[in-house]
């Protein structure tokens, strides 16, 4: 049972790049089960189309489009899609991603600019389409789906680590420049997240920290991220933008990663 009212996003329409698995489907589900009207991108059709099946299925008004969102073409017409099904666009959520790890020397020319190009040109097309498209006119909000350890120095993440420090910088220019226009823009920064494809590629990989304890003790949950987004998008968060928000049980914080012995 949710601890937020049914009808908060009634009447919204929100759009989840990478909405079709893990992360993204669990905040479309969450947007679209407090009422918002939702579309789903990412580049994989067969995903699309069984992810909006099962959202539809809950009574969720939901529409699929398949995008490469590096591509800005591809990302005008999944604006124009939105427009077409739905006549408005009032929250975008900035999800789809890449990743695998992989040391500095074992990352290949190609698999960092397409990292890079995901993570951060792709939400650079995304959010610049929106706010031309929708949210200049009407006001909105924008949330990007960053990671917690981009200010640190992570083995493995070379790649990625530089695709979100630049996603977190971006998310406070736009903040700055969209604000007069009525839109906030903020992220949220998941730490390790259980029954995702990104904690799965971790499993036994030499040198990761996937498994390195939180503060809190344990793993967070898909769940943990979309109520996040759903706070940023609601009223509730009237006078937040420009934030990068880490939902990482502690994780970020605890420098030594130490395991304290009972009292």
């Amino acid at each position: 049972m949710s601890v937020f009212r049914e009808d908060l996003l009634a009447s919204k329409v929100a759009l989840v790049t990478g909405g079709a698995t893990g992360i993204g489907r669990e905040i479309a589900r969450t947007l679209g089960r407090h009422g918002a009207r939702v579309c789903i991108a990412s580049r994989k059709q067969e995903n699309l189309e069984g992810t909006t099946g099962e959202l539809r299925a809950e009574g969720i008004d939901a529409m699929w489009l398949a995008c490469d969102i590096r591509d800005g073409e591809q990302v005008d017409r999944l604006i124009a899609g939105v427009r077409e099904r739905f006549a408005a666009l009032d929250i975008v959520v900035n999800n789809a991603a890449g990743n695998f790890p992989a040391p500095i020397t074992g990352i290949s020319y190609n698999g960092f600019r397409a990292v890079v190009d995901i993570d951060l040109r792709g939400t650079y097309n995304v959010s610049k389409a929106a706010f031309e498209a929708f949210l200049k006119a009407n006001g909105g909000h924008i949330v990007n789906i960053t990671a917690p350890f981009q200010n640190m120095g992570v083995s493995l993440q070379a790649h990625v680590a530089a695709a979100k420090a630049g996603v977190d910088s971006l998310t406070r220019t736009c903040a700055v420049e969209f604000g007069p226009y009525g839109v906030r823009v903020n992220a949220v920064a998941p730490g390790a997240t259980a029954d995702t494809e990104g904690l799965d590629r971790f499993e036994g990989v030499e040198g990761a920290a996937s498994d390195s304890p939180c503060p809190l003790g344990y793993v967070g949950s898909k769940q943990d991220i979309a109520n996040m987004v759903l706070v940023l998008v609601s009223e509730a968060a009237s006078y937040v933008t420009g934030q990068v928000i880490a939902v990482d049980g502690g994780t970020s914080i605890d420098l030594f990663k130490l395991s304290l012995p009972e009292s």
